[in-house]
């Protein structure tokens, strides 16, 4: 990677969790090589609330009251070190309808994080940082520049304006900041063409996989009978209908369903089933494992506006544990297309799993780990730094007058 930078990272995915962030991947990468500062999720008083109650898992409540140090620094397993800041909880917004209001809560929160985030910079040394906003382009907004950036990034790796928890404003929000950026990262072929005429500058950072945790040296189990994975939230994205059909059709089949329940109703439809387990969140280091025990990786996404501009990270993860993947059509899977089962129909998708099945040969297994590895992250930490290159050398090479 080129010279040392400092990064102040506005991340909207939570640092701490059971479940891979592509953020969380990337900027921890570029610690190993650059200064970098994570301002965490903007946790609001209502999760504090339902943390109290016992419904949600947030940060620690201690911190985030500020009885203990909000800004901390973390040694990384790598063995480098990220610095992470935990703001004061924010008053939500998102439930308001009205454009005016939920405008003036915002420059509320904004204050607050502003003022959090210049305490750590002078403490941390940071001046003129790259800014780099990961999919909140509503504090983006305020907080531009606040900070003497240098460069100032967004970070989209979801369709916001099919993103229900943020659809009455975000795209309002994102129209704006994707204006006023001097560069736009995107995760996916459907973002990309999305969002490059609304920028200036747009660039193609696919997800990739931690090899550490999928580690495709582990040994891949022999199951009694064929088992049938899922790894990810259960929410909106995900096709019950197809999954239905293919549980039915298959009752000798075991089913495990691992990761988020975002969606209640859809745990409780596919429980109904005496060959599904749906097992929820399961801690990171124990995801290789788990995942190298499925004889097929399923991605049953339906095909919408909301995941035609997702990359998914879960395609490399089974595919670095040697597993098949079976998937929809959903977006674009072309770089998959010697690796994975691509079917366009309920039908179609049984069709592929069970030839996915069959394909238990040592050269297929080791053509999967191999096409995995291309994908690390490491390597697409290396093109989003080149992406911040190209972008200082643009926006030092702009005469000043073109500068607004």
């Amino acid at each position: 990677m080129s010279r040392r930078k400092q990064i102040v990272c506005l991340g909207f995915p939570k640092w701490e969790g059971d479940y891979m962030k592509s953020t969380v991947s990337l900027m921890s990468e570029l610690a190993k090589e650059h200064d970098v500062l994570y301002v965490d999720y903007p946790y609001t008083w209502k999760d504090i609330i339902y943390r109290c109650l016992g419904r949600e898992k947030t940060a620690s409540i201690s911190r985030l009251l500020g009885i203990q140090a909000r800004l901390r620094s973390q040694r990384l397993s790598s063995g480098q070190t990220i610095h992470l800041l935990t703001l004061a909880p924010f008053f939500p917004a998102n439930w308001l309808s009205s454009a005016q209001r939920y405008d003036r809560l915002l420059a509320v929160n904004g204050r607050n994080a502003q003022r959090a985030i210049q305490k750590a910079m002078k403490r941390l040394q940071f001046e003129k940082p790259i800014v780099v906003n990961a999919f909140n382009p509503a504090l983006g907004n305020f907080l531009k520049a606040r900070f003497g950036e240098q460069l100032l990034v967004y970070y989209c790796y979801d369709e916001i304006g099919a993103a229900q928890w943020i659809s009455k404003h975000g795209p309002r929000h994102e129209k704006k900041f994707l204006a006023s950026v001097d560069l736009t990262i995107v995760s996916s072929t459907g973002l990309l063409n999305t969002k490059s005429p609304q920028t200036q500058a747009c660039v193609l950072v696919k997800n990739g996989v931690s090899l550490d945790l999928f580690d495709g040296n582990k040994l891949r189990p022999t199951n009694a009978r064929p088992k049938i994975g899922y790894l990810g939230s259960l929410d909106e994205r995900v096709d019950m209908i197809l999954l239905a059909s293919l549980i039915e059709a298959f009752p000798n089949w075991d089913f495990h369903f691992v990761g988020r329940v975002v969606s209640p109703a859809l745990s409780d439809q596919l429980g109904r089933y005496p060959n599904v387990k749906v097992l929820g969140p399961q801690p990171l280091e124990q995801l290789g494992e788990i995942v190298a025990g499925f004889d097929v990786g399923l991605i049953p996404f339906k095909k919408n506006k909301l995941t035609a501009g997702i990359y998914p990270l879960k395609i490399n993860e089974y595919l670095a544990m040697g597993t098949p993947v079976v998937s929809t059509d959903f977006a674009d899977l072309s770089d998959f297309e010697n690796v994975a089962f691509v079917g366009d129909s309920p039908q179609a998708f049984a069709d592929l799993v069970q030839e996915a099945l069959l394909q238990t040969d040592e050269a297929a297994i080791a053509s999967r780990k191999d096409f995995a590895k291309s994908n690390a992250w490491g390597a697409r930490a290396i093109a989003f730094n080149d992406a911040l290159d190209q972008a200082l050398v643009r926006k030092t090479a702009r005469p000043v007058s073109a500068i607004s």
